[in-house]
């Protein structure tokens, strides 16, 4: 499948006909923002040494994803104090990433709900499903 268009940064790989397939493709940091994290009290734990993290705060976060599926698995927040520099364990047949990020507080004012989300994660580091090694 091959990319059919481009805008900004982001592929749509396939023809885009009806019973095609066809997916979006963006560049990996952009997949975290806004993601959700931590507790229903607005903070992170530090996967490491147990430090909360909280609105405003760095953090790094390990986060993977299998060949067979989609999904993205968030595995681990760190503070910036315990974050490692690179992917030292890559997994055969995972695209493992390493990124940095903001946290931030998000309202849904209809909700009345809040939640701490990623803001401007920057990937640090990435490994690719063949660069992995059988554990």
């Amino acid at each position: 499948m091959g990319p059919s268009d481009s805008d900004a940064g982001v592929v749509i790989a396939g023809e885009a006909t009806h019973g095609s397939d066809h997916a979006v493709v963006a560049p990996v940091a952009q997949l975290f923002t806004g993601l959700r994290v931590g507790l229903p009290s607005l903070t992170v734990r530090c996967h490491r040494c147990d430090a909360r993290l909280g609105d405003g705060e760095c953090v790094s976060v390990y986060a993977y994803r299998t060949v067979e599926t989609p999904d993205w698995h968030l595995a681990q927040c760190r503070c910036p104090g315990c974050a490692p520099d690179e992917i030292t364990t890559p997994t055969l047949g995972a695209t493992d990433v390493l990124l940095t990020a903001r946290l931030a507080v998000v309202s849904d004012a209809d909700a009345q709900q809040h939640s701490l989300c990623l803001t401007d994660p920057t990937v640090t580091d990435l490994s690719r499903p063949q660069d992995g090694t059988r554990n």
